[in-house]
């Protein structure tokens, strides 16, 4: 049973951890690159026209530019200077609005039966983030890559106190050894229990007692029981370690990378499995699937998620 205590460990994460340290007044480097050039243009200009234009005409001609220009450093959105974002907003206006499938690289021609219009729209190829997976499950994002990392969870709720605190411990260690942004994903999808069961049904003819048949026969039930009067659920755990550098040039060190960090979740009790390519391709499938589609399907499709019932040497091989 549980223990009510609350547990002894404490960590404290800042929530500003990726804001850039502060230099003069609070201000940051960017923010000093940009203001300082602003103010003494401003006093120059004043040096410049006072003795030429009305103290109003310098004012309102200045005040306007110079408080722009510190709306911009000083203001953010979402943890991205104000910069940025018009950057981004300039980008977008100018980039095509209509991609197509091109693997080449070659915007295929329109088709004769695509309508004609004054403004045809520009078209430019579909560039997703993946460009490529290694047999390794090195995931190529250009510029950088990626590798996958499958998880499962643990019933942190009934733990004692003691086991809490080492728990927590070990995952601080596991953070504080990282070197580069990992992804924590955690999604949440619907279960198939059918497959199993019938695999289940289809394999006690081999079971060696008739005792075990029919108790696998009675699991069967329970788990169509299961299906039918509940919404079940399963939940998938999935930590990306990314590194900068292509997969051919970094693939290798960041496979070791994910394998330490793999071993060290193992060490809390958490099962790991490093994604080779095959498997992280059906990832990235089943990423990209509404969220309504079981992630559990027949094992003979080769997804990583299918359960397989095997014996405890085969279990402890797999993961």
């Amino acid at each position: 049973m549980a223990s009510d205590e609350e547990t002894g460990w404490r960590g404290r994460i800042p929530a500003d951890i990726d804001r850039p340290e502060p230099l003069v007044f609070g201000l940051t480097a960017r923010q000093c690159l940009m203001i300082t050039p602003a103010l003494a243009g401003a006093w120059g200009t004043y040096l410049l026209l006072r003795d030429h234009l009305p103290w109003w005409v310098l004012t309102a001609t200045v005040v306007p530019v110079l408080g722009v220009v510190i709306a911009l450093a000083l203001g953010e959105k979402g943890g991205q200077g104000l910069e940025k974002l018009a950057v981004q907003a300039a980008r977008w206006v100018v980039a095509p609005k209509h991609l197509v499938a091109a693997p080449s690289g070659q915007v295929p021609a329109r088709p004769r039966w695509a309508p004609r219009t004054r403004r045809a729209p520009r078209l430019e190829p579909l560039r997703l983030p993946v460009s490529a997976i290694t047999p390794e499950g090195v995931l190529d994002l250009g510029g950088r890559c990626a590798v996958v990392i499958a998880c499962t969870t643990l019933p942190f709720q009934l733990s004692s106190t003691r086991e809490r605190g080492q728990v927590l411990a070990a995952f601080a260690g596991v953070l504080d050894a990282l070197t580069a942004p990992v992804q924590i994903l955690v999604q949440r999808r619907t279960a198939d229990l059918g497959p199993l069961a019938e695999m289940i049904r289809a394999n006690t003819a081999h079971l060696p007692h008739p005792a075990l048949a029919d108790a696998a026969h009675g699991h069967a039930d329970f788990l169509h029981e299961m299906a039918a009067t509940h919404e079940l659920s399963h939940q998938q755990v999935l930590v990306v370690v990314t590194a900068t550098g292509s997969a051919r040039r970094a693939g290798a060190a960041l496979v070791r990378a994910a394998r330490d960090t793999a071993g060290r979740l193992a060490a809390i009790g958490v099962r790991t499995q490093v994604l080779d390519g095959h498997d992280a391709e059906q990832v990235l499938r089943a990423s990209m699937a509404s969220p309504e589609a079981p992630l559990t399907h027949d094992p003979d499709t080769g997804d990583p998620w299918a359960d397989r019932v095997g014996d405890a040497h085969e279990q402890e091989q797999e993961w």
